[in-house]
């Protein structure tokens, strides 16, 4: 029974244990970048634009149709009177019944409703590229904290590096200790190193963690203590040199927010068309049909007694609007001249932002050759310096400076290749191709 009971017991903690153990996210770059197009709420609310536009495209296009509308009535009143119904003669009723079809169809609106369907044709059309430059801009995003997260990874495994280093020179440095050939403040010394690369070790765990939550967070995944291993990008360091013109010229052909401001410009001249036809008469046609008496008809051969058809046309002239056609004509062209102001600021926008990235290009190539450079030049000089200190020709200092220095340039390292990914990105982001190489 013990036996039976202690296995019991062992199974529910095993069961429970299991409960708590972290999930394991694993995600490479496109996978993040299609958890970010589904989930983030730019993505989402850009998306929903489209098909709010979509509806009022199809309420311009139903402009151009008639419309019928149908009105069916019955009243009663308090008292009975003797009331002559056009079916039955007379009649002593407190009822009445009414009913009313009426179609029209505008015929001419001096271009109202075309202008209108134009407008929001062109709408869908900058809705549509508003959230093809989302995707993009949300694709730079997570490309920065992916990488962010892979440089953090990578500064963690420098960390731990430099303190297996620093274990294995303060057990050297015990060992020339007892055997007298160093003074115990190098012990001492080497010890405050190794509690030095302890705490860098520390730091950049803290640093990953918070990278991890804010990839997690723009890809619209709710960060609960998920255990995510990411896999690494190609480290590809070929670049293909472009200038500034041609950068210009790609980016005004293909950033998206840029079309979409010309378009809003061809949205407001149509609807400064649309204002100026109302000053123009406008022709509709009606024909209605209604029915009215006191009795409800018996049959339909007695409807030609109660019923009527009218129908004909209607010409509205507008005389005096009380100037509020002319001021929404002028707002209308307030807005062109905005628009057109707005278009040259983006124009001069975009070539700052072009020009800024290439020159963050050119100082991230450059990084990664001075960084390379460094890194050989620190692993000579620690290894000189370990060689010096163990032969009693250095002092600790020398070492501890050299392995210092190393440490921080396999992290300058890093840095600069991960910083010149994310220049090109930045500079793809620029020029509106950030996505042609992932649909």
């Amino acid at each position: 029974m013990k036996i039976y009971l202690f296995w019991l017991i062992t199974g529910f903690l095993l069961l429970a244990s299991s409960g708590y153990a972290q999930e394991k996210l694993t995600l490479d770059l496109d996978q993040s970048l299609e958890l970010a197009f589904k989930n983030n709420p730019e993505v989402v609310n850009t998306r929903l634009d489209i098909q709010m536009a979509e509806a009022d495209l199809v309420a311009s296009k139903g402009r151009f149709l008639p419309s019928l509308e149908s009105r069916l009535s019955h009243s009663r009143k308090g008292t009975s009177a003797l009331t002559l119904s056009k079916t039955q003669g007379w009649v002593s009723t407190n009822q009445s019944y009414n009913m009313d079809t009426d179609l029209s169809w505008s015929l001419f609106s001096g271009g109202r409703i075309f202008s209108a369907f134009k407008a929001g044709k062109i709408s869908k059309q900058m809705a549509e590229l508003d959230y093809a430059r989302v995707r993009q801009n949300i694709a730079l995003k997570v490309t920065e904290r992916y990488l962010a997260c892979l440089k953090a990874k990578k500064m963690i495994e420098i960390s731990e590096q430099a303190l297996e280093r620093s274990k294995a020179q303060l057990e050297r440095t015990e060992v020339l200790f007892q055997v007298g050939s160093v003074p115990q403040a190098d012990v001492m010394g080497q010890r405050v190193q190794l509690g030095t690369e302890r705490l860098k070790l520390i730091r950049a765990k803290m640093d990953y963690k918070e990278a991890a939550a804010d990839l997690l967070c723009v890809l619209g995944i709710e960060p609960q203590e998920q255990e995510l291993e990411l896999k690494d990008v190609e480290m590809d360091l070929a670049h293909e040199d472009i200038g500034f013109a041609e950068a210009s010229r790609k980016a005004l052909e293909n950033r998206k927010d840029f079309i979409a401001l010309n378009r809003s410009l061809q949205v407001v001249q149509y609807n400064l068309k649309a204002n100026k036809a109302s000053l123009l008469p406008s022709v509709s046609a009606y024909v209605s049909y209604g029915l009215w008496d006191v009795t409800w008809p018996r049959s339909f051969r007695s409807l030609d007694k109660i019923d009527n058809l009218t129908y004909g046309l209607t010409l509205s002239i507008p005389i005096f609007e009380r100037f509020q056609s002319r001021a929404e004509i002028e707002r209308a062209r307030l807005s062109c001249r905005k628009v057109e102001t707005q278009i040259e600021e983006g124009r001069r926008k975009i070539a700052l932002e072009v020009s800024s990235a290439l020159e963050t290009l050119k100082m991230a190539r450059q990084s990664i050759v001075v960084a390379s450079e460094n890194l050989k030049a620190a692993r000579e000089n620690l290894r000189f310096a370990e060689e010096r200190y163990r032969l009693g020709a250095g002092i600790l200092l020398d070492q501890i400076i050299a392995s210092v220095q190393l440490r921080e340039t396999e992290a300058d390292y890093v840095s600069a290749l991960y910083d010149y990914l994310l220049a090109r990105m930045r500079l793809k982001n620029a020029m509106g191709t950030l996505e042609e190489q992932r649909g």
